[in-house]
């Protein structure tokens, strides 16, 4: 399964946000930050874009094989995605690459 992924920095909603997309299930996979300035600009959440968010919601994640990510999820995060580990193939959009979503990635769950 691929996945589109890209990064997007909405100064109008005071946050930052690593978006993956599944286009053919619509599904959703989120990473987010507040803005500096913001509520929680230190705390990052995952949601489906339509849910609640859960701060903190990765344990751990790996890149294999260039472009496949791979999140391995808290308990309470597995609940709203369905599954402790989400893995898949990722294409960059809108002129970014892999490696810059990765380091997004990085810098967003550290």
């Amino acid at each position: 399964m691929t996945i589109v992924g890209s990064y997007e920095r909405h100064t109008d909603l005071g946050c930052e946000a690593l978006v993956f997309m599944d286009s053919e299930s619509d599904a959703c996979f989120q990473i987010q930050r507040d803005l500096p300035g913001g509520p929680r600009p230190g705390e990052y959440c995952v949601t489906t874009g339509a849910g609640a968010p859960v701060y903190g919601g990765v344990e751990q994640w790996r890149r294999r094989d260039g472009d496949r990510f791979e999140f391995a999820l808290t308990r309470r995060a597995a609940l709203l995605f369905a599954d402790e580990l989400l893995s898949f193939t990722v294409q960059a959009v809108d002129g970014q690459t892999v490696d810059e979503l990765a380091e997004h990635v990085d810098r967003l769950l550290s």
